[in-house]
């Protein structure tokens, strides 16, 4: 599903009210499933560039350097 139709889904009541359960499943949690989504979230944190800290406190945000 695209990001334009998650988003249409999600603002407008008469589109969505058109979806197939498995359609309303994908809006609620859009990876597939919510282990999915914290994965993706995670990959995509580790890998922002923001600082030359390569060593990290605790598996979820607020996360802390520990340089």
């Amino acid at each position: 599903m695209s990001t334009d139709t998650l988003t249409r889904a999600w603002t407008d009541v008469e589109f969505r009210a058109t979806l197939s359960d498995a359609e309303l499943d994908l809006l609620a949690n859009p990876a597939g499933d919510l282990d999915a989504e914290m994965n993706e979230l995670a990959v995509q944190e580790a890998t922002a560039v923001s600082t030359a800290c390569t060593k990290w406190s605790g598996l979820t945000p607020p996360r802390r350097c520990c340089c």
